[in-house]
């Protein structure tokens, strides 16, 4: 009898070899009806009992005669081998765990992230008048909505917090207004939740807790201060509960008015933009752009196409108009020489000294020949192969044969001037729209249909490269990308060691004289460059991938790059940020332990994040004194006065934009943006002033980007929400992380396995909920029934500075 209740207490913890079977000695089966090795486990689970048992040992006696109780120690050893001194990934970046003396380092990261907030803001203050070009130029060209910043200290302030979403939509794009619109929703989530965790629950942990948290003060209003086996648990099981109903509530109200914005944007996009098609992998007999207009009016009915353009190589015609282009921007160095010194620059050539003005005339003059005479060539070879193609025939197949047998007369494909890509721009909406829709032949590899980005920001590069050339970068690619996963560690690792107080005070002596001196500078030290050492790690991140990218994805434009780096480098911030304590010393170790015991994540979860909930009370608002920097736009404001010695101010301001959009790009802001949010999500339960310091980072971030995006950076592609729409599914896969962290501390800490289970079943709602998010949400394309009320008008739109797809070295 007594063995039965062992098998029945450890039951919801080791069902199928998922109680770590490689920290146990024994790999036992609860199903195997072998006496001996029912026999060896009782043994074991004895000795495991006796061991504990002894005069003096306290442990035995918090364990208490609970089975359950006691089954969730033993199962707890068995999850924590031990690994010696070895450090963990934790260690290795500077996240470190809870302490007594944290409460100090929190009030002082506080006060020093505080500090640093107001000190970025009195730079920026300080600058903007004398710079509005970098700060204003929004203003200043009549783009910016609403009435002009006041020159108060806080009239950006009130500018950016007066903006209303659909004037940004006007000015800046759908893109920009979601993210803010995201700000809002963060503020929302986290004060409807936030308000009775800290003013209820937390009263409850430091009064009816138990006092478990001891000398830490910091952890008496965060569940660490309640004891094991508290009826509590129920109480967590239950927020765990409301917090998740009231998160899906909250996103599906703000997708609901996303749709509506949505469907705004689609039946308002210019021309030729609403009308035009992206058509990929095109079959050979229709690669030429009157055989693709042929080919889509057969379909749609004739002059139902307006133009239809392949993609043509002209890699030497690019590099000819890139050379012009340096060129010119020599001259206007020149020119401007010219006016501010009054002399005529010169140089030493092999001929000797040279006019540096007339020099650039000279060459611009041969380029243009060049550019002139390559573009003649390629439309001649353009029409000699449209020519030489036969027409398109229909495939009749005789009797005997099959369709797969019929091979269309063309000229070898690879020596084409012509690659697989084109645009078709259609004369009604309507028919664009059904062909993003439609299946235009057998093989659904031919002949995709996507929606085109922006005329001005595709990459026509990437849309001349091979079809089968592109599935042998994509691998590459990935690889590349898992390599980046794998060995960012090591990078980690370097810095961190660079930036630990021991080694600075060893190699450094004025570390050393100034410790001794102050010693209060090492708890300053410990606030604030743990934190800020994370953060430095993960800035390098986005030029990792970005270069990846270029190097071997096809990304069509500039803004699908800032949509792929949003997605993957939100996945690297989850790991090394959020998940970085589960990690273990090992990462493929603890990926390899989780792919046999799935159900391990659970106590991994609940044994190594709720001690590290300390460091992300001092990361959150490290991320306000970020925001700070980034209002200053110091990089661009370097560029500008660096080009400004050579060049005018308009022309200076023109190289000094746009910001880099590796780091500071939509993609990785919605990605640090959900980060952040996640990250508070994941904690509200176990540390409830973590939404507090959520609260206010979203507020800085909704006034601080909103200024920024609005009246001083220049306008951005717009996808039209794609990002918002990523933001969302993140922010709904950060929930169940926190189910899983929720589940395992309450089954690990509770006296039965019931509170657990009934927190468990939260993620059947939260999974039937992410599944209907997909499915009741369709708003990548406009309804048939809406593109007939669309009123297309063929004119130049602020939102696009080119009315054609034809690769620009060609018009």
């Amino acid at each position: 009898g007594s063995l039965r209740v062992w098998l029945l207490a450890l039951a919801p913890v080791a069902l199928a070899k998922d109680a770590c079977p490689h920290a146990c000695p024994l790999h036992f089966h609860m199903g195997s009806d072998d006496p001996l090795a029912l026999l060896q486990m009782t043994a074991h689970i004895r000795d495991k009992t006796e061991s504990n048992k002894g005069p003096g040992n306290t442990e035995s006696k918090k364990m208490g005669s609970n089975p359950w109780t006691r089954g969730k120690e033993i199962i707890r050893s068995f999850h924590s081998p031990k690994e010696g001194n070895r450090p963990t990934a934790a260690d290795m970046s500077g996240v470190g765990s809870n302490q007594s003396g944290d409460l100090v380092i929190f009030s002082l990261s506080l006060l020093c992230n505080s500090t640093l907030v107001l000190l970025g803001l009195m730079i920026f203050r300080k600058v903007q008048p004398r710079f509005p070009l970098i700060y204003s130029n929004n203003v200043l060209n009549g783009t910016a909505p609403g009435p002009k910043p006041s020159d108060t200290f806080w009239g950006w302030a009130q500018a950016s917090w007066r903006l209303r979403i659909h004037d940004v939509i006007q000015s800046n794009g759908l893109d920009a207004a979601m993210l803010l619109e995201f700000c809002h929703l963060i503020m929302k989530i986290l004060g409807v939740l936030g308000a009775p965790l800290i003013l209820i629950l937390g009263p409850v942990h430091w009064r009816l807790g138990g006092n478990r948290s001891g000398d830490d003060n910091l952890s008496k209003w965060g569940m660490a201060n309640v004891i094991d086996n508290s009826h509590l648990y129920w109480v967590h099981s239950g927020t765990v509960w409301v917090t998740v109903i009231l998160v899906q509530w909250l996103i599906f109200r703000a997708q609901r008015r996303f749709m509506k914005r949505r469907k705004l944007w689609l039946m308002s996009l210019p021309a030729p933009r609403a009308t035009t098609v992206l058509v990929e992998n095109i079959p050979e007999e229709h690669c030429t752009d009157a055989k693709l207009k042929v080919f889509f009016e057969h379909m749609f009915g004739k002059g139902a196409v307006v133009e239809a353009t392949v993609v043509k190589h002209s890699h030497y015609l690019c590099s000819l108009v890139d050379s012009k282009q340096r060129h010119v921007q020599g001259k206007e160095e020149a020119l401007f020489q010219l006016s501010s010194t009054g002399e005529r620059p010169t140089f030493i050539g092999l001929s000797g000294r040279q006019d540096t003005i007339k020099w650039y005339e000279e060459k611009l003059k041969e380029l243009d020949s060049l550019i002139k005479a390559e573009k003649k060539r390629i439309e001649t070879t353009a029409a000699s192969e449209d020519a030489a193609r036969p027409p398109v025939v229909a495939r009749v197949v005789s009797e005997g044969s099959s369709d797969d047998d019929f091979v269309p007369p063309s000229l070898p494909f690879s020596k084409s001037i012509h690659s697989s890509s084109g645009f078709v721009t259609f004369k009604k909406r309507k028919d664009s729209e059904m062909a993003l829709c439609c299946l235009l032949t057998s093989n659904e590899d031919e002949c995709t249909v996507s929606m085109p980005p922006d005329p001005a920001d595709v990459i026509y590069y990437d849309l001349r490269k091979n079809p089968m050339r592109q599935h042998l970068h994509h691998l590459f690619g990935y690889s590349c990308i898992l390599g980046l996963f794998l060995s960012f560690m090591p990078f980690i690792i370097c810095i961190s060691t660079l930036t630990r107080l021991e080694l600075l005070q060893s190699k450094v002596p004025l570390f050393n004289y100034i410790v001794t001196e102050y010693p209060a500078i090492t708890t300053i030290w410990d606030a604030l460059m743990a934190s800020a050492a994370l953060n430095l790690f993960m800035s390098f991140l986005p030029t990792f991938l970005s270069i990846i990218f270029y190097s071997f994805f096809v990304l069509k434009a500039e803004a699908w790059l800032q949509l792929m780096l949003q997605r993957w480098y939100f996945y690297f911030l989850v790991v090394y940020v959020l998940l970085v304590t589960a990690v273990g010393s090992s990462l493929t170790a603890t990926a390899q332990e989780l792919a046999q015991s799935p159900f391990y994540i659970f106590s991994l979860l609940a044994t190594t994040m709720p001690t590290a909930s300390h460091f992300y009370l001092n990361y959150v608002p490290m991320q306000w004194v970020i925001h700070a920097m980034n209002l200053t736009r110091y990089w661009n404001l370097i560029k500008f006065m660096a080009f400004r010695t050579i060049l005018d101010d308009d022309t200076a301001r023109a190289r000094s934009e746009p910001e880099d959009q590796d780091y500071y790009g939509i993609g990785s802001r919605s990605a640090r943006f959900t980060l952040n949010a996640v990250i508070c999500l994941v904690f509200s339960t176990l540390s409830p002033l973590i939404t507090a310091l959520g609260f206010i980072n979203a507020a800085l971030c909704r006034l601080i980007y909103g200024y920024l995006m609005v009246f001083a950076e220049t306008r951005k592609p717009d996808l039209g929400g794609v990002f918002w729409c990523t933001q969302l599914h993140h922010l709904q896969q950060g929930m169940f992380l926190y189910l899983t962290l929720m589940t395992g501390v309450i089954l690990q800490r509770a006296a039965n396995p019931w509170p657990g289970a009934l927190c468990a079943c939260s993620f059947g709602y939260m999974a039937i909920s992410y599944r209907r998010f997909d499915s009741f949400f369709k708003w990548e394309h406009l309804p048939l029934e809406d593109s007939g009320d669309c009123k297309m008008e063929h004119k130049m739109s602020p939102r696009t500075s080119r009315q054609t797809y034809r690769q620009p070295e060609l018009c």
